[in-house]
């Protein structure tokens, strides 16, 4: 059940199911449904806890759709406050508007898994190492040959951007504004 937990916003789809319970517990406590008939904003209350409840539950069925549904329970949490009690006294729309935040900004855990992409300087370091270990070659010439490399690579690029420049006198601006002779 853990494992269940944490791979979906559980939290963020219990709170907007929690919201849409208690704006539904509100209408119904008072009998509210023979003016839901005649009344179309009663008829709204129903319709937003309706939609909060099937927002929550999507969010813990489809995880990939969470920051679809948590704005969609968002924005109907904001409606909540005009067509349903304030909200359901507030109560409703705060743990509708918490749980579609907590569900629009829940990431799953990945982790990299030795990509390619993800170089990083520590990650070259510790490859410089274990090369080194394997080729029984002291630290101090590894760490030497890798600077000088990065030196070398970072002397070459600069030259190839100052190769690349344009004089300002040769570009198409400054000919356009030689006069015709």
């Amino acid at each position: 059940m853990k494992s269940w937990r944490r791979s979906r916003p559980f939290w963020g789809g219990l709170f907007i199911v929690a919201a849409g319970l208690e704006l539904l517990s509100i209408p119904l406590a008072i009998d509210a449904l023979p003016v839901a008939v005649l009344f179309g904003t009663v008829g709204a209350g129903y319709l937003i806890a309706l939609a909060l409840i099937i927002a929550g539950v999507l969010i813990w069925l489809q995880p990939g759709q969470r920051v679809f549904l948590g704005l969609i329970a968002v924005l109907v949490s904001l409606a909540s406050f005009v067509y349903s009690n304030l909200g359901g006294f507030l109560l409703g729309m705060i743990w509708g508007l918490l749980g579609g935040m907590l569900a629009v900004a829940w990431t799953p855990i990945s982790r990299p898994a030795g990509r390619l992409d993800t170089v990083t300087v520590r990650s070259t370091l510790a490859a410089a190492r274990t090369l080194a270990s394997r080729v029984s070659v002291p630290r101090w010439t590894t760490a030497i040959a890798v600077r000088w490399r990065c030196r070398r690579l970072v002397s070459m690029r600069r030259a190839r951007i100052e190769a690349d420049q344009v004089p300002a006198a040769s570009s198409s601006i400054a000919k356009l504004r030689e006069p015709a002779g």
